[in-house]
C-alpha cells in the first residue's frame, strides 16, 4: 500500500522478580523517549510543511530524524542545544550520546528479516501489502472500496472521523483523520498535538465496526529542500559557518551544513493492497446491523505507525489528486 524509507521501533518489557512490578530496561526507557520525541517533531514538521497552503504533504519523520542524529552526535554546545530542541530531544531524558545508539537499534529493527514488510533500504523505499480493494471508476478521483470491520472512532473536539487500516500481520497500521464536511483540515492540523494523537487512537477509545471505506487512489512523491524550514524551528546554527560547533566530530573550524534534504514516495493503489488469504476481512452482512461509512472525497490526514509501539514512521496531509 505505501512505499517509502522507513523506520520502526521495537521495545521489550522487562518484569522485576523481587517485586513483581515491571522494570523498564534503559534500551527500552530511550526507546519510548525517542518515539515521543520523534512524534511530537512529526506532528510539528507536517504542520511547518502545510502552513499557509493546500499541497499536499508526505515526509518520512523517522528518516529525517535518524539523518539528523548522525549529525547531532558531532555537534556541540548552542549548535547541540538548537537540534535537540528542534527534533523534541530537549525535553526527554535521552542524552545526546544515547539519541544516536538509539537510532542504531531502531534500525536494526526496521531491518529484521521476519517482517511481512519490505524495505529495500533504510532510505529508499518499501512495499506492503493490506486489505483486498476494488476500484470504483465511478468518481472523477479513482476510488477504492472496501466493506469490512475496521477500527473507528469520531472526535467531537475536531469533528472528525478516525479510521485505523492495518497491514498484513497488523505490524504497520495506517490511521486516517477526515474531518467533517464542515471542518476545515487547517482547524484539524492546528488542534493535534502527539499527545491528543495518542490518546485518540488507544484500543478503548476505537471501537470494531462494520465499514463501508471509500479512499482515493493516489500517488505522492515529494522532496523537500529542508533549510528553511530547519531554520524556522530553530535550528539555526548549524547552517553557519562562524556559529556552527562540530568539535565533536571535527577539530577544523568552519565545518557547517550545507545542505538537508528528503524525498519520500507512498503510492496508494487496489493492486498494491492484496491482502493474504487468511486475513479475515470477509464479514457476514447481517441487513439489521449498522453500517459505518467513511468517504476520504476531502483533505484528511494520515499517519503510518508501528503497530507495537505507535511510532510514526510516515505522515501526511492529501488535498488534492
Amino acid at each position: 500500500m505505501a512505499r517509502s524509507e522507513a523506520a520502526s521501533l521495537h521495545a521489550l518489557r522487562l518484569w522485576a522478580l523481587s517485586t513483581g512490578s515491571p522494570a523498564v530496561s534503559p534500551r527500552l526507557a530511550t526507546m519510548d523517549a525517542l518515539s515521543e520525541a520523534n512524534g511530537t517533531f512529526a506532528l510539528t514538521l507536517l504542520k511547518k510543511l502545510g502552513e499557509d497552503n493546500s499541497n499536499n504533504v508526505f515526509i518520512s519523520p523517522l528518516s529525517i530524524s535518524s539523518a539528523l542524529a548522525m549529525v547531532l552526535v558531532g555537534t556541540m554546545d548552542n549548535t547541540a542545544a538548537q537540534m535537540c530542541q528542534m527534533l523534541s530531544l530537549s525535553k526527554s531524558s535521552v542524552g545526546v550520546e544515547d539519541v544516536h545508539q538509539g537510532f542504531q537499534n531502531l534500525l536494526c529493527e526496521v531491518n529484521r528479516t521476519c517482517t511481512q514488510y519490505l524495505l529495500r533500504t533504510t532510505d529508499r523505499l518499501f512495499g506492503e501489502k493490506v486489505y483486498d480493494f476494488l476500484s470504483n471508476v465511478q468518481k472523477r478521483v479513482p476510488m477504492m472500496y472496501n466493506w469490512s470491520t475496521f477500527k473507528i472512532t469520531c472526535i467531537a473536539e475536531i469533528c472528525s472521523q478516525i479510521l485505523v487500516l492495518p497491514y498484513v500481520g497488523q505490524e504497520l497500521n495506517m490511521v486516517v483523520v477526515l474531518p467533517s464536511e464542515s471542518t476545515d483540515l487547517n482547524t484539524v492540523e492546528k488542534a493535534l498535538t502527539y499527545e491528543k494523537f495518542v490518546a485518540w487512537t488507544k484500543p478503548d477509545v476505537l471501537a470494531e465496526e462494520e465499514v463501508k471505506v471509500f479512499l482515493p487512489w493516489f500517488t505522492l512523491e515529494e522532496c523537500y529542500d529542508m533549510e528553511c524550514v530547519l531554520r524556522c524551528l530553530g535550528m539555526t546554527d548549524a547552517f553557519e559557518a562562524a556559529r556552527a560547533d562540530f568539535s565533536g566530530m571535527s577539530c577544523q573550524r568552519g565545518l557547517h551544513l550545507s545542505k538537508v534534504v528528503h524525498k519520500s514516495f507512498l503510492e496508494v493503489t487496489e493492486k498494491g493492497t492484496e491482502a493474504e488469504a487468511t486475513s479475515g476481512s470477509r464479514i457476514r452482512r447481517r441487513s439489521l446491523s449498522v453500517v459505518h461509512q467513511f468517504y476520504a472525497e476531502r483533505p484528511f490526514l494520515f499517519f503510518i505507525q508501528h503497530g507495537k509501539t505507535g511510532a510514526i514512521l510516515f505522515c501526511g496531509r492529501y488535498c488534492s489528486p
